[in-house]
């Protein structure tokens, strides 16, 4: 049975709680690999059967969005458990350095919010004292690992090289924007790009070799989770950055100038533009939708489920054309974008394997895109808050399509008790009358109770996957994200406790959470 067959005919739920949010007695300030494994035991222990940890596509110096990344494949080097490679484990100067960090990992570790930069520039350079070790022992000895790395460099060459290249000229220069590199260079000339990676090939190989380490030890990770019972939910951001590998040295996808966003809405009156250049369908189509084909097979690599994110952009994405300040869809007519929505989800199924995709399907999204989705079995979104009947009343769970996710919020919305306190007594009366079949004037307060219900009511659903937030399981206010906001302290959010602490001081929380799951068939 494919992961696909078994999520869709079942009734499982999952726990949403970024990486980089999962605090350990022993990471550097940001979640790892290893915390990835104690918290999969922990949340298995739980009863949940799916951990979403949301992208871990590495980001600039100063940018915490992973939304907003230096390429579509690579992982970000922040994540490494550098407790867990071997060569730093062996490496002399590599041990001297890390024991020297041990004040500021203490500081890093006891911080609430999670130190993206300065944890990575740790971390990359007790990788690089372990690459050297690496090169001097096993690359001069030909040995078993020196020969695995090539395998991977060779399996992996269709993203790896341009993106190891990308990450070699951005140190050269400073991190300058490969806008402003020499011309040679920033046009991807041939001869240039092979001069350079000649000259600096070691400094080259090294961004392949810290890529090597971390797919290694996200693969033990899910193996690891699938020893538990447990599938990892992984993500594929719709866009990358100007500033990334792929649109540096595969541009032909993209509409260079051009810009992705969204067009106005009650929330935003002049439309959205989120500084990601346009892809080019056109290009993508007639050459089989390679690029987003090379993504689909590096994602079910790594995960079971992963979420197509934007999943309304692939039928028609809304762009600003240069210097415009009015944006237009690159595609007119429903047929058209049906054709070409129902042409890409049709390649990533059969790319997937049996994995399992879920699309992104939240905002202004016409009603042929959710059609779609359940004719081809990949859920959509269904989030309490948001679904509506036509009269305005809040929709019964139990009539969500069972090929779906229900939830209680995102990672870019309020957590649930968020939402529940800032709400209008009018609406609260609204939804509080579907969730409970009590009328009331609205002023149900956020407590053991109504959390109990509001949770229940979600689980009873008849989506075949449900899925909260950990912050809604353990009723905190404590948001992923706040969209819109460009700051150091969004993105930023880490869990207050280890899985141990978690585990006595929300042992309340945790035993409904439980009970919840054998009630409602879910555990």
């Amino acid at each position: 049975m494919t992961i696909q067959d078994q999520v869709l005919s079942g009734r499982v739920n999952g726990i949403l709680l970024p990486l980089s949010a999962m605090k350990t007695e022993n990471d550097w300030g940001v979640g790892d690999f290893a915390a990835l494994r104690e918290w999969t035991e922990f949340f298995a222990s739980q009863g949940t059967k799916i951990v979403q940890i949301l992208p871990l596509q590495e980001t600039a110096p100063g940018e915490t969005c992973p939304y907003s990344a230096l390429s579509a494949f690579a992982t970000d080097p922040v994540y490494a458990d550098i407790s867990d490679v071997p060569d730093v484990a062996a490496c002399p100067r590599a041990r001297e350095f890390v024991a020297s960090l041990a004040p500021k990992i203490a500081e890093w570790r006891s911080a609430k919010k999670a130190s993206f930069f300065a944890v990575k520039q740790a971390k990359l350079k007790a990788l690089w004292f372990g690459y050297q070790y690496f090169l001097e022992t096993e690359a001069a000895a030909g040995s078993p690992r020196a020969r695995a790395f090539e395998a991977y460099c060779a399996a992996q060459s269709g993203w790896l090289r341009g993106y190891s290249l990308f990450r070699a000229i951005k140190e050269f220069y400073k991190w300058q924007t490969w806008t402003e590199w020499p011309e040679d260079l920033r046009n991807f000339q041939k001869q240039a790009v092979d001069t350079f990676e000649s000259q600096y090939r070691e400094y080259v190989n090294y961004f392949s070799y810290v890529q090597w380490v971390l797919d290694l030890q996200l693969r033990r990770a899910k193996a690891f989770a699938q020893d538990k019972g447990i599938l990892i939910f992984g993500d594929i951001p719709f866009g990358t950055n100007l500033d990334s590998a792929e649109v540096w040295s595969e541009r032909e996808n993209y509409r260079l100038g051009w810009e992705i966003g969204a067009p106005a809405d009650q929330f935003s009156k002049g439309g959205q533009r989120w500084g990601l250049p346009a892809y080019d369908w056109g290009y993508q189509h007639a050459h089989n939708l390679g690029l987003w084909r090379r993504k689909i097979r590096r994602v079910t690599e790594l995960y079971d489920i992963f979420r197509l994110d934007h999943l309304v952009g692939f039928f028609r994405t809304y762009v600003f054309a240069p210097g415009d300040e009015v944006g237009a869809f690159d595609v007119e007519g429903e047929q058209n974008q049906i054709d070409r929505g129902y042409n890409f989800l049709k390649m990533v199924l059969e790319e997937a394997a049996g994995k399992l995709p879920v699309g992104e399907d939240l905002g202004v999204i016409p009603n042929y895109v959710r059609r779609m989705l359940i004719d081809l079995r990949i859920p959509g979104y269904k989030v309490l808050r948001w679904e509506r009947e036509d009269n305005g009343y809040y929709r019964e769970p139990r009539h969500y399509p069972q090929v779906s996710l229900a939830t209680t919020s995102t990672h870019d919305t309020e957590t649930v008790r968020g939402w529940w306190e800032t709400m209008d007594p009018h609406e609260r009366a609204n939804i509080w009358e579907m969730i409970s079949a009590q009328k009331t004037d609205g002023n149900v307060p956020f407590d053991d109770w109504s959390q109990r219900a509001i949770l229940r009511r979600v689980l009873d659903s008849n989506s075949a996957i449900t899925l909260f937030s950990w912050q809604d399981i353990i009723g905190t206010l404590d948001r992923v994200n706040t969209p819109g906001t460009v700051c150091d302290e969004n993105w930023t959010y880490r869990s207050e406790y280890t899985p141990r602490q978690a585990a006595e001081v929300y042992a309340p929380q945790l035993a409904m959470y439980r009970e919840l799951l054998k009630e409602t068939g879910r555990a």
